[in-house]
């Protein structure tokens, strides 16, 4: 029997043929499915048979289901994949995924079921709520237990480590969708199939989009040759060159029945065209038969030749430079062998023959070796460095995915740059590096700030000194080269505009002093020196660089004018959500005319919409900025709001924002959180926006942190402390993971009179204050601590006990 998860809307309590294993049916394989039963499909030469089956929620994994029998033509039968109902209106569905090995670069499948049997997919599907099941050739299939494997855990959201409920129902569910969404972006190590098979013909591949050669010489190349031998098996092959890591590349796909080759900007033949080519007549081309293919690439100019024969040569100017790959465009399958890359003078850059599995570590395609935490589960299935600072405080309080944090941390250890910063994304089957990186370049440079402070949350989580240990001289070399970038006022300055993009890709990149990276650089600071004391390094300098940092920041960066920090030197005349937020947060606001209140009230003000907060004010938008709306910037305006103790704020935020993508009626609700918004509400980028996102988890932590009320005060939870804030509920309750085991917190309004618990772990000790703002004042309040009554409103308690306390009127 196949052990069956059927989903449904109570998931969150919960051409060339696909490459498959086909089996007889398998005993303890755990399948989700949206369905139970048979299905029957019937097909005519003028009408398909289609059924689209709902998850109720977003499900990841690896494609199966049966063939209980196929009568007719049962030749073309696919599968589509989507996030949101919209994407199968495509059909490509919300695809192709290009950017990394992690998952099926398409989201249509297709297969040849002319047979009963057991169908498994070879390469994981990440995050879809939607499958449609086409049948167009005229025949008629009966299937069963069709659905998915996970590769992601499965524990319900009831029975995670970390827990949270409340009196609004809306509240509860944010919680435990971004909760949900944490679990679907931690991939498990070892859980990536290797995306070529290698055969010893060479490497078979089979409608997957080609992976850049990830050595630096091949990513920083402008001229190069590539030469291989191909066989092409069904429609034809492709490669790329001029490849960034991310394979943005020209890409060229060869049809060999319409005997045509095209280039592409990108890495599929979906994006846009750049030249199209007949093969002339003389070149033989054939399916079945070896071909020696030839590439010569000299920046902007690009020729191939097949058999020795030049089939097509162009100049573009989308592409300046960057590394090659092999692949196949949907509907092709091909054969590779003997890759040989050489510079124009002819030395031997790579050379494989691309017949044992020794050529996927080259191109990153193996399997991951770690734990890591991702993006996206659908996109990206990357480690990005910005995203572990909302994502990991998301997971310690819910999933306590630790290995998960860690590995992902582990990874980006390694993909230091020798002046100090870091490399702000990874993919996952990258593995460790043994040295520095010897580069003097990044992008998304606020990035590694944020890495820093998500290393001191975790350390504050675990007390590690180990890991402590590793990163002191990590933290050090950034923070230094950060120093060295300061100008005489005291602020930081980015000289490099390419080092300056930001989680907002799409918008105009900035140099120069930007507000967003100084307070970003003042947080790091702030929440590293703890770290640093305790492995032994002199932190005075630090200290001493972020008071003059913080001081520069308030006198030279505020506006009185817009009530707030302004965007940058550059752009005056408007500011940025997530900027004003991180200065709360780092302190900046020295000037008691800068209140928290003030700036919370500013960007209430001038950024509020009924469908959550514009990320950038209007004096910003006017310089070429989206008007969207970010979850990953509101995390950080959520957690000043509750740090400034701000209820209208936090609960504006998460009643405009994050309750709508909770709603199962909701026409994207997808069980997780979303990537971007646009002014509607609608997920920005449409089908192209991930709807299952971790930088978007942010109320999890949040609402842990300060509604239950639980955070450490020492490394490892050592020590602690419990204050609740109250957010308008009249009750909460939850459970927080810590290494010593759980704290429990549990608090309600019993008419306008407070009772409240609180379990704690032996080993620790912690202060239990009263929530705010109580119904009753204290002034006219007695406490009753477990039946004795007490002065004050805090309490200091040894771990391992239970305290209850009950208010009464004096």
């Amino acid at each position: 029997m196949i052990g069956l998860i059927s989903l449904g809307l109570s998931a969150i309590a919960g051409a060339a043929i696909t490459q498959t294993h086909l089996y007889a049916p398998q005993a303890d394989v755990l399948l989700i499915t949206a369905q139970d039963g048979p299905i029957l499909l019937s097909s005519t030469t003028i009408e398909s048979g289609i059924l689209v089956l709902d998850y109720g929620a977003n499900v990841e994994g690896i494609p199966s289901f049966e063939v209980l029998s196929a009568t007719g033509d049962t030749t073309v039968f696919e599968i589509t994949y989507s996030e949101s109902k919209a994407g199968l209106d495509l059909y490509t569905g919300d695809g192709p995924i290009p950017l990394a090995a992690a998952m099926d670069t398409y989201r249509v499948n297709r297969y040849n079921t002319v047979s009963p049997g057991q169908f498994i997919n070879r390469h994981v599907q990440g995050a879809f709520r939607y499958q449609k099941l086409n049948l167009s050739s005229p025949g008629e299939l009966t299937l069963q237990n069709v659905g998915v494997i996970p590769t992601t855990r499965t524990t319900s959201i009831n029975m995670l480590p970390g827990s949270f409920k409340s009196s609004d129902t809306t509240i509860t569910d944010i919680w435990a969708v971004g909760a949900r969404t944490i679990q679907l972006t931690e991939i498990p190590k070892d859980s990536i199939p290797e995306f070529w098979k290698i055969t010893s013909e060479g490497a078979l591949i089979d409608s997957l989009a080609p992976q850049a050669n990830g050595a630096p010489v091949a990513v920083t190349s402008t001229a190069y040759n590539l030469d291989f031998k191909v066989k092409p098996l069904i429609g034809g092959f492709g490669f790329s060159v001029l490849s960034d890591t991310l394979n943005s590349a020209i890409y060229m796909s060869v049809d060999v029945g319409a005997r045509t080759i095209a280039a592409y900007m990108g890495s599929t033949t979906e994006n846009t065209e750049l030249a199209r080519a007949t093969v002339p007549s003389n070149v033989t081309l054939a399916l079945g038969s070896w071909h020696s293919v030839h590439v010569e690439v000299a920046m902007t100019d690009i020729a191939i030749s097949i058999n020795g024969e030049l089939v097509l040569k162009f100049t573009q100017y989308s592409k300046f430079y960057g590394s090659y790959g092999l692949g196949a465009s949907f509907g092709h399958k091909a054969v590779f062998r003997d890759l040989v890359a050489t510079d124009p003078v002819g030395t031997i850059t790579y050379q494989h023959p691309l017949n044992d599995k020794s050529c996927l570590k080259d191109f990153l395609l193996g399997t991951n070796p770690l734990d890591v935490s991702v993006d996206g589960s659908r996109r990206d299935r990357i480690a990005y460095a910005g995203d572990l600072d909302i994502a990991g405080s998301a997971a310690l309080v819910s999933t306590h995915g630790l290995e998960f944090v860690e590995g992902t941390l582990s990874l980006f250890a390694s993909m230091q740059a020798t002046p100090g910063f870091f490399i702000p994304t990874v993919k996952i089957q990258q593995k460790l590096l043994s040295t520095p990186l010897d580069v003097n370049t990044t992008g998304l440079i606020g990035y590694s700030w944020n890495l820093l402070t998500a290393v001191s949350q975790t350390y504050m989580h675990t007390g590690d000194l180990a890991l402590a240990l590793e990163w002191a001289p990590k933290i050090v070399r950034m923070l230094d080269w950060s120093h060295s970038q300061t100008l005489s006022n005291g602020l930081f300055n980015l000289s490099d505009a390419t080092f300056g993009g930001d989680w907002n890709y799409y918008d105009p990149a900035q140099s120069g002093v930007v507000t967003k990276f100084n307070v970003l650089y003042a947080y790091a600071l702030q929440e590293t020196v703890g770290l640093l004391a305790d492995v032994g390094v002199n932190i005075s300098v630090y200290q001493d660089r972020l008071t003059a940092l913080r001081a520069a920041i308030d006198k030279h960066l505020w506006s009185d004018e817009l009530g707030a920090y302004v965007y940058s030197e550059g752009i005056r005349d408007g500011f940025g959500q997530d900027s004003n937020a991180i200065a709360i947060l780092a302190g900046v606001n020295l000037d008691p005319s800068h209140s928290s209140e003030t700036i919370l009230s500013t960007l209430s003000r001038e950024l509020s919409t009924p469908k959550g907060p514009l990320a950038f004010s209007s004096g910003v938008l006017q310089h070429g900025f989206q008007r969207y709306i970010s979850p990953y910037a509101s995390a950080y305006h959520l957690r000043a709001a509750f740090t400034s103790q701000n209820s209208t704020a936090a609960r504006e935020l998460l009643d405009s924002l994050w309750a709508p993508m909770t709603d199962t009626n909701n026409a994207n609700y997808s069980g997780c959180f979303w990537e971007t918004l646009d002014e509607s509400g609608r997920p920005a980028f449409g089908v192209h926006t991930s709807l299952c996102h971790g930088w978007s988890a942010g109320p999890t932590a949040e609402l842990s942190r300060f509604v239950l009320g639980a955070q450490p005060t020492k490394p490892g939870w050592v020590e602690w402390a419990v204050s609740p804030q109250t957010l308008g509920l009249t009750s909460a309750q939850g459970e927080v993971p810590t290494p010593f085991g759980t704290l429990s917190v549990s608090w309600k309004f019993c008419g306008t009179l407070l009772t409240m618990s609180v379990e704690t772990p032996a080993g620790t000790t912690g202060l239990v204050n009263v929530p705010y703002p109580l119904l009753v004042p204290v002034t006219q309040s007695k406490f009753i601590v477990n039946g004795s009554v007490v002065n004050g409103t805090t309490l200091r308690v040894k771990g391992g006990s239970k305290v209850t306390i009950m208010q009464s009127r004096k």
